[in-house]
């Protein structure tokens, strides 16, 4: 049997949790715990796969860091109390602070990538550290090393601020139990996919860091696609 390399994948999501969230805070809740269920899952199929979660929800009173770096089999469901929606959109601190954190953590891996999902239901209002270009920037550089960006939102024009980010995933989704359910269930769906399809070589002892990062690059860029 060909030996595998151990793969670090950090999973991370950015959860809004301004005031207009709140007519879909139990859905979010809930499709968060499916979130973490379906990654517990494939660690216990995939023993070479080795996941952690980052969760934080934003809003203009707090970053609330709900998990950071967590090896998912120690992540417990997510809570009520861990999801209040109020107040403001500061979008883009909300990622400055999250994603610069993980790429620091990163550097002192091997063989480690990271997934970044962005759930949001309004445009960036209240943001006071990070400017859009600063954002756009970080991941752009991100992306050269592989990360993979997901955008998913509603209620505003979802299409053109992935693309204003750089980011090139996006997904729209009706703000109603039902749509937000099928919201999560799609990114799960689409989360599988893409790791089926990339981690064979992440995990090959004989290929170069500068070809795997090719390869997660060229594969992120379509993550929504069937």
């Amino acid at each position: 049997m060909k030996k595998m390399m151990k793969t670090t994948i950090h999973n991370v999501i950015i959860l809004d949790k301004s005031g207009s969230m709140s007519s879909i805070a139990r859905q979010a809740v809930d499709g968060v715990n499916e979130t973490i269920a379906s990654i517990k899952s494939m660690q216990e199929k995939n023993p070479e796969q080795d996941n952690d979660l980052t969760l934080v929800a934003f809003c203009g009173c707090e970053l609330r860091v709900i998990y950071r770096a967590v090896p998912i089999g120690q992540v417990r469901p997510m809570s009520e109390r861990d999801y209040r929606p109020c107040c403001m959109t500061p979008l883009y601190d909300a990622m400055g602070h999250t994603i610069t954190e993980v790429h620091r953590r990163m550097q002192a891996e091997e063989n480690a990538m990271a997934s970044v999902t962005i759930i949001t239901d309004g445009y960036e209002n209240a943001s006071k550290e990070f400017s859009h270009a600063a954002i756009c920037s970080l991941i752009e550089a991100y992306k050269n090393e592989g990360w993979l960006f997901a955008y998913i939102g509603a209620d505003h024009d979802v299409e053109s601020v992935a693309y204003s980010l750089s980011i090139d995933n996006h997904l729209r989704f009706d703000k109603t139990s039902a749509g937000t359910r099928r919201m999560f269930g799609r990114f799960n769906e689409s989360r599988q996919h893409y790791l089926e399809d990339v981690m064979p070589s992440m995990g090959c002892c004989d290929m170069s860091e500068d070809d795997k990062k090719k390869i997660l690059k060229d594969r992120a860029s379509s993550f929504f696609e069937e």
